[in-house]
Formats: C-alpha cells, sequence, structure tokens
C-alpha cells in the first residue's frame, strides 16, 4: 500500500511538473507575441513620422513652387531650385517632386537623360 501511494504522489508530481511546464511555454507565447505586437506598432509609428516628415518637405516645395508661380513664372528648373543645397538636399527636393507629380500638382518634363527637370502647374496644383 505504502508503494502504492509513492507511485500515485510520483505521478501527480510529474502531471503538476508538465501542467507547470505547459503554463511556462504559454506564458512564453504570449510574451513573444506582444513583443512582436509592440515591434510591428513601433515600426507602423515610425513609418507614420517618416511620411509626415515627407509630407511637409513635399508641402514646403510647392509652397516654394506657388510663390515662383505667383510671381509669373510658368516653369520652375530643378537644377535652379537646387543651386546652393548640398547633395541630402537635393535628393529630398528630387523626391518630394516625385510626390508632387505623383499627387498630380506638378507636371515634369526632362527633353533627355540626364537633362534638367522643369515642373510646371499640375491639375491639383492649388487644390493640395
Amino acid at each position: 500500500m505504502l508503494n502504492y501511494k509513492c507511485c500515485l504522489q510520483i505521478a501527480l508530481r510529474i502531471m503538476a511538473l508538465r501542467l507547470e511546464e505547459k503554463v511556462y511555454r504559454q506564458s512564453l507565447k504570449l510574451k513573444t507575441q506582444e513583443k512582436r505586437e509592440k515591434l510591428q506598432e513601433l515600426v507602423r509609428n515610425d513609418q507614420d513620422n517618416e511620411d509626415k516628415r515627407w509630407r511637409k518637405r513635399s508641402l514646403r516645395i510647392l509652397n516654394t513652387l506657388r510663390c515662383i508661380n505667383q510671381s509669373g513664372v510658368n516653369s520652375v528648373s530643378f537644377w535652379g531650385l537646387c543651386k546652393n543645397s548640398d547633395r541630402k538636399q537635393v535628393a529630398a527636393k528630387f523626391y518630394s517632386f516625385l510626390v508632387l507629380k505623383k499627387q498630380l500638382a506638378i507636371e515634369l518634363t526632362q527633353p533627355a537623360p540626364y537633362a534638367d527637370i522643369i515642373a510646371t502647374v499640375g491639375p491639383k496644383f492649388y487644390t493640395i
């Protein structure tokens, strides 16, 4: 009878350990899932902030183009706009030009590869 009680206690202890292990694994899964969700949220927030920064830059360029247009100039040279700018600023202005073109705020023409890009008023130039 003593032997039976010992075996029963050992079996119960093994079952309890297995249950504890299952609970521990589930908690690890939950923590991993929570960490993954937090990381995804951080990435989304970072992308949103980046989009906001580019929107601000593009609007700044658009406002500059509007001022130039109101002074009577119908087209703007990209090279002229980038005069006295460093590489980073030129790249940012180029990207802003592409964003504004995509939004139909400006029309872009380039007569030949590596030639100057000319920006003119697009269909949504004054509505954005």
